[in-house]
């Protein structure tokens, strides 16, 4: 038997981004303006192999980076949708700027796969982590 690879388990996750999941938020605690939000999934599993996102609201979210592995994402019509592969098995997490690091987006959890490319056949107990960075509002002096 073959091990799943990265792609295989991105098809099976996509199968499935109309479901609906879980979600839960912990806000930032400075103050607001523009810069990142990571966002990690906790899962009661342990390490994962991929993750399926809806994020809803927020403001001016934009680009999408991953940490430890590959992400696909499309912002529409005030939400997006944002698909992480991880490398290797482990804490699915990714970055997203935002205008606003206080105004934080509802993260929908759509669909997991363990390490091994299995569904997880329930999303309960999953939650989700913010922290924020806001951008450094320093400027140089000219000369």
């Amino acid at each position: 038997m073959r091990p799943a690879t990265k792609s295989a388990r991105l098809g099976v996750l996509m199968l499935f981004f109309g479901a609906l999941g879980a979600c839960d938020s912990l806000g930032p605690e400075d103050q607001g303006g523009s810069g990142s939000l990571t966002v990690s999934l906790l899962s009661p599993n342990g390490a994962e192999g991929s993750a399926v996102f809806e994020l809803t609201g927020g403001v001016g979210l934009s680009t999408v980076s991953p940490i430890g592995g590959e992400v696909l994402y499309q912002h529409f019509g005030g939400s997006s949708r944002v698909v992480v592969v991880m490398d290797d098995p482990g804490v699915v997490s990714f970055i997203v700027r935002t205008d606003d690091v206080q105004e934080l987006p509802e993260v929908n959890l759509i669909q997991v796969a363990s390490g091994a490319n299995e569904l997880r056949g329930s999303l309960e107990g999953y939650t989700v982590e913010f922290s924020a960075k806001k951008d450094s509002s320093k400027k140089g002096r000219g000369g």
